[in-house]
């Protein structure tokens, strides 16, 4: 058995890993696979310990905690629109509510008696979800929101703001081991990530000049798990490493001119859009949640993870999640579409939001002042293929382009 399974076996107490795969693709898939909700339950339940969120810019902090973070995401990733009903007939949310709102609250409500039973949220967000979070509180959950302090200039970033920052991951720590943060523990989970995102950043460089190896759907999950990992950081990385290596030699030989470069701006996307994308003979090239830069290391690392948050805000990279950032995505998306010389901006929205609706009309505004192609797509967080409509859309769109 190698060193990497008995490591993980005896961190988190799982039952055994099948052994590692040799292709990058498939051993992703393999990763993907290993995080599902029920896998992610018996985990929780042989000794795992898990929180829901946590999982993105604050995900080395959890994992500091000898906690996994797990992406609330996960909640929609199976039996999607079996939760939504439970949402509309039994919980009475309305129709017209947005589906992620209604899949997490039925998800959370009709898991109550299992072990995960802790959410972590970041209180910028909507105020749907913050609704939600109170209903699963009162439901039996632990649920601690921390303060969503924004700066969005560089005087913003006062001391104070940096201050209070760091006092609320303290309380995290607090909250999940009961005593305080291990800062040396915490400093060295911050050196991994930030060896993790210059992998990630190679990989996407080296994709641009392969998309049609590594398509969307595969990079789209690398990226939706470059915080939590999918529980499992060390075989993250050895994926990236495969990935990389593979698309060094891909790159080569790949054709330049089948494919019409684009950015992707948007929260949830569901899979089979991507595809009707590359169906019509589009390559995502650019995309919004990316850890651009790495977190800073000349500072104590409380402070650091500060930085990194405020600093992202002002970048437009976390979108809804850090409240009025997204904003600035507009900007971010522009630098993007210079960057990989793409020739169109696709911007999602979750049907049913209004604050991701503005967004949108807001990028929509800025791209045709500046002559960029730009279409607005509303999706939900199903995996059923898109609606006749929207394929015919995209396809027209992409038509456009070439």
């Amino acid at each position: 058995m190698s060193s990497l399974v008995t490591t993980l076996q005896e961190t988190f107490r799982v039952p055994a890993l099948t052994p590692p795969s040799t292709s990058g693709l498939k051993a992703l898939q393999e990763l993907v696979a290993s995080f599902s909700f029920d896998q992610i339950e018996r985990r929780a339940e042989a000794g795992l310990q898990a929180v829901w969120g946590g999982s993105t810019w604050e995900a080395p902090l959890i994992y500091a905690c000898d906690t996994v973070p797990i992406a609330m995401a996960e909640l929609w990733r199976e039996r999607s629109r079996e939760a939504e009903a439970v949402g509309e007939s039994e919980l009475q949310i309305p129709s017209e509510c947005c589906s992620m709102v209604k899949v997490v609250a039925s998800r959370l409500h009709l898991r109550t008696a299992k072990t995960i039973r802790r959410v972590l949220h970041f209180g910028g967000g909507c105020e749907p979800i913050g609704m939600v979070l109170e209903m699963v509180r009162r439901s039996g959950y632990e649920v601690l929101t921390i303060e969503g302090v924004h700066a969005f200039r560089a005087e913003d970033k006062r001391p104070e703001v940096l201050r209070i920052l760091s006092e609320e991951f303290e309380r995290i720590a607090q909250w999940l081991t009961g005593k305080p943060v291990d800062r040396d523990r915490l400093a060295e989970e911050l050196q991994k990530k930030n060896r993790l995102l210059g992998k990630l950043r190679k990989l996407l460089e080296l994709r641009k000049s392969a998309p049609l190896y590594l398509t969307s759907v595969p990079t789209s999950q690398l990226l939706n798990g470059s915080s939590h990992c999918y529980g499992n950081p060390q075989e993250y990385l050895r994926v990236l490493d495969l990935l990389i290596a593979e698309l060094e030699v891909a790159s080569l030989s790949q054709p330049k001119d089948r494919f019409v470069p684009l950015v992707l701006a948007g929260g949830a996307v569901s899979p089979s859009i991507l595809q009707v994308i590359e169906e019509s003979k589009g390559a995502i090239l650019g995309w919004i949640l990316v850890g651009t830069v790495d977190y800073r290391e000349d500072v104590p690392p409380l402070e650091s993870l500060a930085h990194y948050l405020l600093d992202a805000q002002a970048r437009g990279e976390l979108g809804e999640g850090a409240g009025a950032s997204a904003t600035f995505r507009r900007h971010r998306i522009e630098s993007l579409v210079a960057e990989t010389r793409s020739k169109g901006v696709i911007s999602t929205a979750t049907t049913g939001c209004p604050y991701a609706s503005i967004v949108q009309q807001m990028e929509r505004t800025h791209f045709k002042k500046l002559g960029v192609p730009f279409i607005g797509l509303e999706t939900n967080v199903h995996k059923e293929r898109p609606s006749e409509e929207q394929i015919m859309r995209v396809r027209t769109f992409m038509e456009m382009l070439q």
